[in-house]
């Protein structure tokens, strides 16, 4: 075919969409039909038909394009020449070639035409459906897969720790005589049937695990949950326990697919009120705004070196990297980028002198070297001390986050102070 889409001027190829309700023929590609390209007469609305050749006609395994093929594939390199034909044809071997030739085209063909098919070429068996076992699955007890499923035994197709583990405990004592009361006995019998509702209950939860693939949850949460982002990853752990409520796993994917949507269109909601808080109202001037940005980002890594060494003026050492990473920028030894990844060696600090000063008394030889190093008067020391420790008695954790709205103090000094009672065992993640 020779047409060509009048959405993207490329050639078209099957299969491929052509309008029936436009006078003119209209073709146009999946591509295009998709994005509901519209041209002249033709609405995205018309009703369509899909045009392709890949569908059996004389036998099944022959599409009609392979057909064309041979029958192109003959006309050129000749009847015999089976090695030019299916070279040609490219799908099929030599040997596939000759015998569908003379099956179709000589053997059952009625002059003019190949004898059709009655009924219609179709596969040459129905296809057995599979069923899966109710039990989960069983590797081998040395494989890779085997060492992964923690507290299953494959042979026996149980868990070390069933649900209600010990259900036959209230089942041991349990024994029927003819001299039972009526009761006694009816008392028996619903013992017998709740410990049947509770092997129900381990059954159905089998058949979730074996439906939704938990057994092997470490391994399937690192290749699967890796990739997702971070508020989908807590989507997914937070809807894990309604897996039991759906009747087929596909159900589930679809279920958490459509959040996922619907977290994508809240994120581009979001940028859309951006740009029109900031006077955008059309896309190419918001495709303009993000390259702008960028540009502006790049600049400002690019320019304004001095800013970071206006803090070390007096100290040659500093001034002297300074000048060493400029040039290196300047010859292209190293990029801007990179060298904005590396810092300025700042001057060694001495060590605070703690002699003297309130509460000095109260701490122990390495409160005292931790004072000494961090520069952190004893008093402070004792009183922020105090409060993460209350903070982890109140929550039963703190997090460096906390800790730094806690002891509003320079933020390296509060990371140093969170590590040191982190060593210490006074306060825990």
């Amino acid at each position: 075919m020779d047409n060509t889409c009048p959405g993207c001027n490329n050639k078209i190829s099957e299969p491929y969409i052509k309008c029936c309700e436009c006078v003119q023929e209209f073709l146009i590609c999946l591509q295009c039909f998709s994005k509901g390209f519209e041209n002249g007469n033709h609405q995205n609305d018309h009703k369509y038909s899909i045009i392709t050749n890949d569908f059996p006609i004389l036998e099944y395994g022959w599409t009609a394009c392979e057909e064309i093929k041979l029958l192109d594939a003959l006309s050129d390199c000749g009847p015999g020449n089976w090695n030019a034909i299916a070279s040609q044809v490219a799908t099929k071997t030599k040997e596939e070639c000759e015998a569908h030739y003379m099956k179709c085209y000589v053997i059952n063909a009625k002059y003019p035409f190949p004898e059709m098919p009655n009924p219609p070429a179709r596969p040459p068996c129905m296809p057995i459906p599979f069923k899966a076992c109710e039990d989960p699955c069983r590797p081998l007890p040395d494989s890779h897969r085997a060492q992964h499923m923690a507290g299953y035994l494959a042979a026996r197709g149980d868990f070390i720790e069933e649900y209600d583990n010990y259900a036959e405990w209230d089942v041991r004592d349990v024994y029927f005589s003819p001299d039972d009361k009526p009761i006694i006995k009816a008392l028996k019998l619903a013992v017998v049937r709740i410990y049947q509702s509770r092997l129900n209950e381990r059954a159905r939860r089998k058949q979730i695990i074996r439906k939704f693939g938990l057994i092997n949850m470490s391994n399937h949460s690192l290749q699967y949950y890796r990739k997702l982002p971070a508020e989908v990853r807590e989507l997914e752990e937070s809807l894990r326990p309604f897996m039991q409520l759906q009747s087929h796993p596909i159900a589930h994917d679809l279920m958490i697919q459509g959040l996922r949507e619907e977290i994508n269109l809240k994120k581009k909601i979001r940028k859309l009120k951006s740009y029109r808080s900031s006077g955008i109202t059309s896309f190419r001037v918001a495709r303009l705004y993000e390259k702008l940005k960028i540009q502006r980002e790049e600049a400002k890594q690019q320019t304004n070196y001095m800013s970071e060494i206006l803090p070390h003026l007096h100290d040659p050492s500093a001034l002297a990297q300074w000048l060493q990473k400029q040039a290196a920028i300047e010859s292209g030894t190293i990029s801007s980028s990179l060298a904005n990844a590396i810092p300025i060696q700042k001057k060694a600090i001495a060590p605070l002198d703690l002699t003297g000063l309130p509460g000095v008394e109260k701490l122990s030889s390495k409160e005292r070297e931790f004072c000494s190093k961090a520069r952190l008067v004893p008093g402070a020391f004792l009183s922020y001390k105090i409060a993460l420790i209350n903070e982890y008695r109140k929550s039963g954790s703190v997090k460096l986050a906390n800790a730094r709205t806690i002891v509003k103090i320079d933020v390296n000094k509060t990371r140093k102070l969170y590590d040191f009672l982190l060593e210490e065992g006074l306060i825990e993640k």
